[in-house]
C-alpha cells in the first residue's frame, strides 16, 4: 500500500511535476510528500513510515543507497524501493540496480534518466513496486491512445525490419499464393479462421502491420472479423484489405463502410497485390510517425503550460511581499503608485499564459466596459523613468474626453505597455511622443507617433513572432503579442511610416457606451 511516498529533489519544478504524475495515477494527495533536502527528508522520516522513495542522485556526497538505508532505518521501514532521478549519471549507468541481490524485488532501485516523461516515470514505478495503481494507469494510457501506445511501441521498427502481415483465409492454396508474393519483403503470418485471426491480433505480440482478409469463410465471415477488429482499441488502427471473389459494387462498398482501406478481387494479380500492400504499409508508417509527433507536441504544450503556471506562482510571491510592505510607507501617494504598478506586473505575468491560450485559439474572452484614458495613462506612467532619462515628452490629444471600449483591461494594458515602451526605446533623445484618442464610427482609435522610422528590413515581419528591431534586449514578442491581443478582442492594429522620419501605430477597439 503506497500511503507514504517521499520525493526529494532540489528543483521545485521536478518535485511538482512528479507529484502531478503520481496524482494522475490515482495516488492520494495526502500520500505524497515533496522535500528539498536530505536533512528535511530524515526529519520527515521520523514521523512517517515511507513506502517509496524518489530521490535525486545529486543530493548526497555519500552513496544514494546509504541515504536510502538510513532513511529506511529512521522510518522503521524494512524494504524501501528507490527511484533515482539520475541527473548526472551517464547513459551507460542507467540500468536497474539492486543494493542486495538476496533481498526481495521490492528492495530494487532503478535509475531514471531525464527528461522525466510521464510514461517513463510510470513504467519505472511499476517495475519498482509492481503496484496495481501504476499498472492500471499504463493500461488506461494504452486504451486512450491505441494508435501510439498499442501500435508504435510494437511497430517502431517497421522502417528497418520486415513488417508483419497477417493473411486470413480458410483455403491453404490462397494463403500460399499471397505468401509467395510477399515473403521476400514482409514477414507473413496466416490464420485459417476468423476466430484464430482475432486471437493472434488480441495477443498483441506479433507487430501486425496489415491484415489481408478473405470474406467468404465458414463460421465467421470476413465482414464479421473486420467489425470485431475495428471495435477493439488494440486493432482498430491496423489497416485491413479485403481479398474476395465478390466483385459487386455493393459488396465492395460494404467492406469500405466497415473500415477496410482497400479491396482486391480474386484471382489475385501478384504485381497489384504487392503494390497495394506496399502503399498501405507506407501510409501506416507515416500515420504512426505523425501520431507520435502530435503526441509529443501535445506533451510539450502541456509541459509548457505547467512550467509557466509554476513560474508565475514563484514570481508572484516576492511581488506580493512588495504589496504588503507598501502599506508601511508614510507617503501614501507613493504607496498607491507602487501598489498599482505591482498589480499591473502581476496581471502581465498572468497575460503571458493568456498569450499562449490565444495562440492555441482557446482563450475565453470576457470583455467589459473599460476606460481607455486610464489604461493609456497607466502605460505612460510605467515608462516615465526611461522617458525622463532621454528627455522625452508626451503630447496627449483627445484626453479631455473619456473614451470607453468593450475589451479586457489587462489585455489592453499589455498592448499599450508594449507599444509605448517600444516608442520610448526607439525615439531619439529630446523628442516628442504624440498619443491621440478618438471615436471613429463604432470604434475607439489609439494613435501613437514617435520620431524614428522602423528599419526597412523589419517592416514586413514586424507583427511576426520573434521579430524585433532591438536585437540586444528585445524578445520580438512585443508587437506580436499586441497583434494577437488586439485581434482576439475583435480589434485592428497597424503601423504607418511617415516621411521615413516617424512611426505611427494605430489600435482600434470596439467602442462601448459609458457606464
Amino acid at each position: 500500500m503506497l500511503d507514504h511516498i517521499l520525493i526529494v529533489d532540489e528543483s521545485r519544478l521536478v518535485r511538482e511535476a512528479l507529484a502531478k504524475i503520481l496524482l494522475s495515477c490515482g495516488v492520494k494527495k495526502s500520500a505524497i510528500a515533496c522535500i528539498e533536502s536530505v536533512d528535511d527528508a530524515l526529519e520527515y522520516a521520523q514521523f512517517s513510515t515511507i513506502k517509496l522513495l524518489i530521490c535525486s542522485d545529486t543530493l548526497t556526497k555519500t552513496s544514494i543507497f546509504s541515504f536510502r538505508d538510513e532513511l529506511a532505518k529512521v522510518s522503521n521501514t524494512k524494504q524501501l524501493p528507490l527511484l533515482i532521478l539520475a541527473h548526472q549519471r551517464a547513459q551507460s549507468d542507467t540500468k536497474t540496480h539492486c543494493a542486495d541481490n538476496n533481498k526481495a524485488p521490492a528492495q530494487q532501485s532503478i535509475y531514471l534518466l531525464p527528461p522525466f516523461k510521464k510514461k517513463s516515470v510510470i513504467v519505472a514505478l511499476f517495475e519498482l513496486t509492481q503496484a496495481d495503481i501504476f499498472a492500471d494507469s499504463l493500461k488506461k494510457s494504452a486504451l486512450n491512445d491505441s494508435s501510439i501506445q498499442a501500435s508504435v511501441s510494437q511497430n517502431s521498427s517497421l522502417a528497418t525490419e520486415k513488417a508483419t502481415i497477417l493473411v486470413v483465409d480458410d483455403e491453404s492454396s490462397n494463403i500460399d499464393v499471397v505468401a509467395g508474393n510477399l515473403r521476400e519483403h514482409y514477414r507473413v503470418m496466416a490464420a485459417k479462421s476468423g476466430e484464430h485471426a482475432l486471437r493472434i491480433v488480441a495477443s498483441n505480440k506479433y507487430n501486425i502491420a496489415l491484415i489481408l482478409l478473405d470474406i467468404m469463410m465458414p463460421d465467421m465471415d470476413g465482414y464479421q472479423v473486420c467489425r470485431k477488429l475495428k471495435e477493439s482499441p488494440v486493432s482498430a488502427n491496423i489497416p485491413i484489405i479485403f481479398l474476395s471473389a465478390k466483385a459487386l459494387i455493393d459488396d465492395i462498398k460494404y467492406g469500405f463502410d466497415l473500415g477496410a482501406v482497400d479491396y482486391i478481387t480474386k484471382p489475385l494479380n501478384g504485381d497489384l497485390l504487392r503494390a497495394r500492400v506496399a502503399t498501405h504499409i507506407r501510409l501506416q508508417q507515416q500515420q504512426l510517425a505523425l501520431s507520435a509527433q502530435v503526441a509529443t507536441l501535445e506533451d510539450n504544450a502541456k509541459l509548457r503550460e505547467d512550467i509557466e503556471k509554476i513560474t508565475h506562482h514563484d514570481l508572484k510571491a516576492p511581488l506580493s511581499n512588495i504589496l504588503f510592505e507598501t502599506y508601511r510607507l508614510a507617503d501614501k501617494s507613493a504607496a498607491k503608485s507602487i501598489n498599482r504598478a505591482v498589480n499591473n506586473v502581476i496581471s502581465m505575468i498572468n497575460n503571458s499564459l493568456n498569450l499562449y491560450k490565444i495562440e492555441q485559439g482557446i482563450y475565453p474572452l470576457m470583455p467589459q466596459v473599460t476606460n481607455l484614458n486610464i489604461l493609456v495613462n497607466d502605460a505612460i506612467n510605467a515608462v516615465l523613468k526611461d522617458s525622463q532619462d532621454k528627455n522625452l515628452t508626451f503630447e496627449l490629444n483627445g484626453f479631455d474626453n473619456e473614451h470607453f471600449i468593450l475589451a479586457e483591461p489587462l489585455l489592453c494594458l499589455s498592448i499599450f505597455n508594449n507599444l509605448i515602451k517600444n516608442a520610448v526605446e526607439a525615439s531619439p533623445t529630446e523628442q516628442k511622443i504624440v498619443i491621440s484618442l478618438a471615436y471613429e464610427d463604432k470604434q475607439v482609435s489609439f494613435r501613437l507617433t514617435n520620431q524614428g522610422a522602423i528599419p526597412q528590413g523589419m517592416r514586413a515581419s514586424l507583427f511576426e513572432k520573434y521579430s524585433s528591431s532591438n536585437h540586444r534586449s528585445g524578445t520580438g514578442l512585443g508587437t506580436y503579442s499586441a497583434k494577437l491581443m488586439t485581434q482576439v478582442q475583435r480589434g485592428e492594429i497597424a503601423f504607418n511610416i511617415i516621411d521615413e522620419q516617424q512611426t505611427e501605430f494605430t489600435v482600434k477597439l470596439p467602442a462601448a457606451t459609458a457606464p
